[in-house]
């Protein structure tokens, strides 16, 4: 069956017509002519697979990576950086104008190492052979490198016959010293070769999230803030551009003094945030991460910190008093109904919602129009050459 791409959805996939009926499928360009397999068919709707090309969009370039067609990775990786930008952008602007009434033009801003720059990746380990998992599948595919993960990564990913094992999965984290955290997730016996350890910068290694060498965590720098990251913590994986995403909210909130900080992870915005006059208190639902916060409010020697455990729909109502300024960085599910009705009645001036999911972050934003408007939307080009983009929305109380 042959179909021609037209255009691209919000999440990438091209689109084409059968017999007048929509038909969804990844890996495509517009201008791409191909022989499809129908794979799901729905009432209004059909998904599908490329069998072949018949005729190459002139946009599509040769993949870089040999196993993006199959592990799921790097969805945008036949399309140049230039492009792949550009329907972002396309795509940000549709749903804030469709969704929100907003028509201003969104920038996002672009990665200059748009290739390693990744600094952690969580791999599968099936009959001693490491890999991803195959898109929508249980099957491995395995792999000798990663394109967007940092060489430091890559160099650990190897030598996985030095520690290597049968069945399992592998956490492994890097910092900007190269320096490496490990937890290995195995049933299998684990043995730790001094030559592994002499040949790499290792910090910590874990079976099953239990420390075996080293420490359980490591340390990053981002704009001069040092931070303790444990190996369950949440920390952004673009060490360039999360220092862009910094400076820009740092920017936007320079003029408050009582901030909260939701799914506050180890601190991270809050200390971006510091000033001698500011209070932040952050909610995180892991534990480790709010060690580390406490931690590194200490290291940073930053005054004024408060740090809740517990999830954020829960705590955020028992909290006392009130703030100028929240800013969110919440799951890809995005915000809880309980969390955003907390938000309104707290009624900020400043309302500033960080996402890496544009859906949800939509979904979200809807429930706070009557109160709040737009002041500024901001991409950031967090994961380059996947179909992720991590968004900025800054609010200003109407």
């Amino acid at each position: 069956m042959e179909v021609v791409i037209e255009k691209l959805d919000h999440q990438f996939r091209g689109i084409g017509y059968i017999n007048g009926k929509v038909i969804f499928v990844t890996k495509t360009m517009p201008g791409d002519k191909c022989e499809i397999e129908i794979t799901k068919e729905k009432k209004n709707y059909f998904e599908g697979k490329v069998l072949r090309y018949i005729k190459f969009s002139e946009k599509r370039i040769l993949p870089s990576c040999p196993y993006s067609s199959f592990c799921g990775g790097c969805d945008l990786d036949h399309m140049s950086y230039e492009d792949s930008l550009f329907f972002k952008k396309k795509m940000l602007e549709e749903l804030f104008s469709k969704n929100l009434n907003y028509f201003e033009s969104i920038f996002i801003e672009s990665c200059e190492k748009s290739w390693f720059y990744r600094n952690k990746l969580h791999l599968k380990v099936v009959e001693g052979k490491v890999g991803f998992y195959e898109s929508k599948t249980h099957r491995l595919v395995e792999i000798k490198e990663c394109k967007i993960a940092k060489h430091s990564l890559n160099a650990v990913l190897k030598d996985f016959s030095m520690y290597s094992f049968s069945n399992g999965e592998i956490m492994i984290r890097t910092n900007d010293n190269d320096e490496i955290l490990m937890d290995l997730i195995t049933e299998d016996k684990i043995e730790i070769l001094k030559d592994f350890l002499s040949k790499h910068k290792i910090v910590g290694i874990l079976k099953n999230h239990k420390c075996i060498y080293g420490k359980p965590f490591l340390f990053e720098r981002r704009n001069g803030v040092l931070y303790q990251v444990s190996f369950d913590s949440f920390f952004q994986i673009n060490e360039e551009m999360s220092k862009k995403m910094f400076c820009f909210i740092k920017n936007v909130l320079k003029n408050f003094e009582k901030i909260l900080d939701l799914y506050c992870g180890v601190g991270t915005l809050g200390l971006q945030l510091y000033k001698e006059k500011v209070l932040v208190t952050g909610i995180e639902i892991v534990p480790n991460a709010i060690l580390n916060a406490i931690k590194n409010a200490k290291l940073n020697h930053a005054k004024n910190f408060q740090f809740h455990l517990g999830k954020v729909e829960d705590i955020i109502s028992k909290i006392p008093y009130s703030f100028d300024a929240i800013i969110v960085d919440p799951p890809r599910n995005g915000l809880d109904p309980k969390t955003r009705d907390v938000i309104l009645k707290m009624k900020p001036e400043k309302f500033v919602y960080v996402s890496c999911n544009p859906m949800t972050l939509i979904r979200d934003l809807k429930e706070f129009e009557d109160d709040y408007r737009i002041e500024s939307v901001q991409g950031f080009d967090m994961f380059p050459y996947t179909k992720h983009v991590e968004c900025v929305c800054v609010m200003s109380r109407r």
